[in-house]
């Protein structure tokens, strides 16, 4: 494939003849050309398609070639623009060039000079282009991911993650709940060559069977009741960035027929409307479902399943890398100081009970986990007794010398209350716990000690 094939050029002029000569002469050169008529048309097609270059005309009845170009680098920051036109003075010329053009070109156009200068423009655009392709490449050598973990299966994933983000295919992301498969999805997103563009994550569970059509494709105005105007769809307001559908295996088999047509065709059409409009997105998906099962059952198309399965990224449970745990441990205590905080630890033994949990809800209990410990732990460290009692680790024995022998010279009620406090003290004033040892409700606990406030303790 030749260079100049590989360059897209939007070509606008509203004088037809010389729309189709200069069309004719750079498709002879070898460059991909898309023609408007006038100016609205080139701003359409700018919304729905990517180019490398824009060669406009300056004059046109509806929308001029500066409002074109204005939209061109709103739309796409790294395109240039040549404008053309047949009234040529310096004000305009110095106007357009202020204005973001990378040249000015006066009618009758010299096709050999409007070569050189695509030439020249193209070759800046190229220079962006592997500059930024360089900078994701060392993002992903350096495995820019917030992915925590030196599991074997989480090195191999990461690696998975920095080589599919380069390729702009669909990929399926499977993993059980509170893997961690948004931060995937978002992590390919931003070593990918889209990362300038939107991420759009949409959760398929959570939408209403009978607005999602109106949601992802958009409508047009009196669409139906209530629809005061045309609105665009999820779908292609993410136009150029990367979709992620969430909870795909959730998603209606109405609806399902709908996505694979989007997937095939790379088109939508408004609730309301017949037009079929462009879109240029990349489809990621993730479920926590078996959908090969699902296949099999017939609650989620097959075409539809092989679409999205270009590519699978599988992340691994959180029992299967117990060893990446103290790490992922040390990141969450971090992560919930403040600033002016000390820096908080975990004790050994209580480290212990976390390696040792099956963690069902995954990275995601464990970092709930780290945050409840936290605000139970004050300054201190992290203790077994700050952990949910499921861990099955907090009720450790209390050991023999923190309990004094009974008093003989005191009365009983003063025995107890000296029992019922050194157990709180032995459990850092976790009154759940201290009640369980010593085998009262917590009610009853928290009576007792509202006595001994009262009586002057």
């Amino acid at each position: 494939m030749t260079k100049e094939a590989t360059i897209r050029i939007l070509l606008v002029d509203d004088e037809i003849i010389n729309l189709q000569n200069v069309s004719h002469f750079l498709v002879q050169k070898g460059y991909q050309v898309t023609t408007a008529a006038n100016g609205s048309e080139a701003i359409s097609l700018l919304n729905h398609k990517s180019f490398d270059l824009v060669i406009t005309d300056l004059k046109m009845p509806d929308v001029d070639g500066v409002q074109v170009m204005t939209s061109a680098k709103q739309i796409h920051p790294e395109v240039e623009v040549i404008i053309i036109t047949g009234y040529a003075t310096i004000n305009s010329a110095v106007n357009a060039m202020v204005s973001g053009a990378f040249y000015y070109m006066a009618k009758p156009i010299k096709l050999k000079e409007l070569h050189t200068l695509i030439l020249k423009a193209t070759e800046k655009t190229m220079l962006r282009r592997e500059i930024a392709l360089l900078k994701q490449r060392v993002k992903a050598q350096q495995g820019v991911t917030q992915f925590i973990g030196h599991n074997r299966k989480i090195l191999e994933l990461k690696d998975a993650i920095a080589h599919f983000a380069q390729l702009d295919c669909n990929i399926l992301i499977t993993g059980e709940t509170g893997t961690g498969k948004e931060l995937v999805a978002r992590t390919i997103y931003e070593l990918s060559p889209r990362s300038s563009k939107r991420f759009l994550p949409i959760n398929c569970g959570a939408m209403n069977e009978e607005l999602v059509l109106s949601e992802l494709f958009g409508h047009t105005k009196e669409a139906f009741t209530g629809a005061g105007k045309m609105r665009k769809g999820l779908l292609e307001s993410a136009s150029g960035g990367v979709v992620l559908l969430d909870e795909i295996g959730e998603t209606p088999l109405v609806m399902q027929v709908k996505l694979l047509r989007v997937l095939q065709e790379k088109k939508i059409i408004r609730v309301g409307d017949t037009r079929e409009i462009p879109i240029d997105v990349r489809i990621l998906a993730a479920t926590n479902r078996d959908l090969k099962k699902d296949v099999e059952e017939g609650t989620f198309r097959k075409d539809l399943y092989y679409r999205l399965n270009v590519v699978t990224l599988h992340i691994p449970p959180l029992r299967e890398r117990r060893d990446d745990i103290p790490l992922l441990v040390n990141y969450f205590l971090a992560k919930f100081s403040g600033p002016d905080d000390k820096p908080r630890a975990i004790n050994p033994k209580a480290l212990k009970c976390l390696q040792e949990y099956n963690f069902p809800g995954n990275a995601r209990e464990l970092e709930n986990i780290v945050e409840r410990s936290l605000a139970l732990c004050g300054d201190d460290d992290v203790q077994p007794s700050h952990l949910p009692a499921e861990l099955h680790c907090c009720d450790t024995p209390i050991p023999v010398q923190m309990i004094k022998p009974m008093d003989t010279q005191k009365s009983l009620e003063e025995n107890e209350r000296e029992y019922i406090l050194a157990v709180l003290k032995s459990v850092n004033g976790n009154k759940t716990k201290a009640a369980k040892i010593i085998g009262i409700d917590r009610v009853s606990l928290w009576r007792k000690l509202k006595k001994y406030e009262k009586d002057g303790f």
